[in-house]
């Protein structure tokens, strides 16, 4: 949708040297909405960076600490972005804060839906880190560094291969859909 506005945009200030009313801000607000949400898509498949460069030689013990020292502090930082998103809503409320723009767009709208995600963020942080204290109290350790621990090389090999074979398993005409680049 985001797209289709900036498309029409651009066509329009190109051809009638005229712009559209908040293509700009309703952008702002969707990418900062969709970010927020991401980060927990991000902590859901692994994505977020790790420096894990001597992680994998490193005793069991230590990898254990490592992994609860990562998932604490995405845990607390996923609460602190949630909590002073709020204090930006509520004094968005409180001031009747509206945008500085055509729009003049009540900022408790957008701010809503982004501390919705911030909020969902750091409800599943906080969750996968109860888990894995769940994991260890029970004994589990080798689950907690399987389900938190960074990826091996290995693994992430494996997973490029699997994702080239769903390729090459793809009907002729599904892979031409997706595009055909030759780099």
């Amino acid at each position: 949708m985001l797209s289709l506005l900036i498309t029409y945009d651009v066509i329009v200030r190109k051809l009638f040297d005229a712009s559209s009313i908040g293509t700009d801000e309703i952008g702002g607000y969707i990418v900062a909405i969709m970010a927020a949400f991401g980060f927990t898509y991000a902590l859901l498949q692994d994505a977020h960076t790790r420096i894990d460069i001597f992680y994998q030689w490193l005793p069991e013990r230590f990898r254990l600490i490592a992994n609860f020292l990562a998932m604490s502090g995405m845990a607390a930082y996923a609460c602190f972005l949630a909590w002073r998103a709020w204090g930006t809503l509520d004094e968005s409320i409180a001031f009747g804060s509206t945008a500085n723009t055509p729009l003049h767009t009540p900022q408790w709208i957008p701010q809503s839906i982004w501390l919705l995600g911030l909020v969902l963020f750091a409800a599943v942080a906080v969750l996968l880190l109860l888990h894995a204290v769940w994991l260890l109290v029970r004994g589990r350790s080798h689950q907690v560094l399987q389900f938190y621990g960074p990826k091996t090389l290995e693994e992430e090999i494996e997973e490029e291969l699997l994702d080239v074979d769903a390729l090459d398993s793809q009907p002729s005409s599904a892979v031409s859909a997706q595009g055909d680049r030759h780099d």
